[in-house]
């Protein structure tokens, strides 16, 4: 095993952009042993994911730094650093950031490799320029099991 597998340096990973929020895929690919996919979100002031639910996946969501508005089933609120929520399979939730400023959170999705393909695709959607192409969002959501229980927002 290479030493790349075993340590990131701070900003290390494969770094994707959503308009202005950012990624960055610090563990990720099915692994020995097993692991989940480890996702460093920096998102921008005014990012939401709106409210969506995955069938067969588990989220959890750490928040690092700033603040966020977080939902999972019939609990939501505002939550700051070292807060922590788990999303079970099958369970409405969303992050947004409420701020001013930049915020971050560890997005943690098991089982591994079930989404990373998903926010490469994401990317190269938002990567064009215009309004925010709902329908290929629409369609990408219903191929990586997300199904949005919200409106999609330009922000």
């Amino acid at each position: 095993m290479s030493i790349e597998q075993l340590y990131l340096p701070p900003g290390g990973g494969e770094t994707l952009s959503l308009r202005g929020t950012e990624l960055v895929l610090k563990a990720t690919g099915e692994r020995e042993g097993g692991g989940p996919t480890v996702i460093e979100f920096i998102a921008a002031p005014g990012f939401s994911t709106g409210d969506h639910v995955h069938s067969k996946i588990e989220e959890i969501l750490y928040v690092v730094d700033g603040e966020f508005n977080l939902r999972s089933g019939e609990w939501a609120g505002r939550a700051g650093p070292g807060s922590f929520v788990r999303v079970p399979p099958r369970t409405a939730h969303g992050f947004g950031n409420p701020g001013s400023a930049p915020a971050t959170l560890l997005l943690i999705i098991s089982p591994a490799s079930a989404r990373e393909e998903y926010f490469r695709e994401l990317a190269a959607i938002l990567a064009k320029p215009g309004p925010l192409d709902t329908a290929a969002i629409a369609d990408l959501r219903q191929r990586y099991d997300e199904v949005q229980v919200s409106p999609l927002t330009a922000s």
